[in-house]
């Protein structure tokens, strides 16, 4: 008998050791997955249904490049494209979908790692306040894709066979195993349907009113006289009435004869009628909770439009006649057009 070989007892208990050990690393692969298939569902159905960044309005269209924040920068320009934030919810989904099925992991790993560098970037770019958020997720992205980054980078590089990728098991039991195969995909879909009906329902609900005072709207007669400096000048130069609606309320935006830009909402509270509630915009330094518990200017506003299409608006201190600014719609009103237009390029 050779006494260096192994026993059969040994050799079991080391086929054991080792089944237990890469069942422990798919378990925690599995989590990592699991997590990030979360946060990608989040993030793609808050796209899908335009909550995240929402969608442009024209009660936005008074304030300035040079009030903005990087992130309101971002904000607005992505809110300004549907089809660039459909295809973003699009992407994410797609790879929280993929990363669910055990065939179509390295897949979804790729949108996912694909996706959360373009948002690290942006939110690297634009001062975002989740940059370490989506730097996690895309590390995790990598971490789900090293079981087949050898298989990958033969695939690119043209060097040896591409062999079969690994299959994660979770349950190496394979009578359990054949069970938690087939409902493993059904919980995938249900946890997918939750997320995706939770999400959807954060936002408010949004709806479109173009009837008036929707519009841009510049001063064009105003019975108050004006201050003798105009540093002290706070009669009105201009406002814009937004006609996007979450929950009852839109945007709105007032420009003062001082400069100052003061945002918020409105509501139409009866024929004619509408309540203003505006706050100045928010200072470098001034927290989220120090700004929303700021005592909000409140007004009250009748408003009568006339046959050549002014406004008269009364209440709140205001006597005044409002005309439609049309170059301050340009951004709303332009649209896209496939065939090559006279005034292209028009970048202004």
């Amino acid at each position: 008998m050779n006494e260096s070989a192994p026993s059969p007892d040994y050799t079991v208990e080391k086929q054991l050791a080792r089944t237990a050990g890469v069942t422990l690393v798919w378990w925690a692969h599995g989590i990592v997955r699991l997590l990030l298939a979360v946060a990608m569902v989040y993030y793609g159905v808050a796209k899908l249904v335009f909550g995240q960044f929402g969608v442009t309005d024209m009660g936005d269209a008074l304030i300035t490049q040079g009030e903005m924040s990087p992130m309101g920068v971002l904000w607005r320009m992505v809110a300004l494209s549907p089809l660039f934030q459909f295809l973003g919810g699009l992407a994410e989904l797609g790879a929280a979908l993929a990363l669910l099925w055990r065939r179509t992991i390295p897949l979804g790993a790729v949108l996912a790692g694909a996706s959360m560098a373009l948002v690290f970037v942006l939110n690297l770019g634009y001062d975002v306040p989740v940059k370490q958020i989506s730097l996690a997720l895309l590390i995790m992205s990598v971490l789900v894709l090293i079981p087949w980054m050898p298989r990958l980078s033969r695939a690119l590089l043209g060097h040896e066979e591409i062999r079969p990728g690994p299959v994660p098991v979770l349950i190496p039991w394979r009578p359990l195993a054949r069970v938690t195969n087939v409902l493993g995909p059904v919980a995938a879909l249900a946890l997918v349907g939750l997320i995706g009906w939770g999400v959807s329902g954060m936002y408010p609900e949004r709806s479109t009113d173009e009837t008036t005072p929707a519009g841009v709207w510049t001063v064009q007669e105003d019975a108050a006289e004006p201050a003798a400096q105009l540093s002290e000048d706070t009669r009105w130069s201009a406002i814009a009435f937004g006609e996007v609606e979450y929950g009852g309320l839109a945007s709105v935006q007032l420009r003062r004869a001082d400069g100052e830009l003061l945002h918020g909402r409105y509501e139409r509270t009866g024929e004619g009628t509408v309540e203003l509630s505006l706050r100045p915009l928010r200072d470098p330094g001034t927290t989220a909770r120090e700004y929303t518990d700021s005592e909000p200017t409140e007004l009250t506003l009748s408003i009568v439009e006339r046959e050549d299409g002014t406004l008269h608006v009364t209440g709140g201190g205001q006597d005044l006649v409002l005309a439609p600014d049309d170059s301050a719609m340009v951004l709303y009103e332009r649209g896209f057009s496939w065939s090559v237009r006279p005034d292209d390029p028009f970048n202004r």
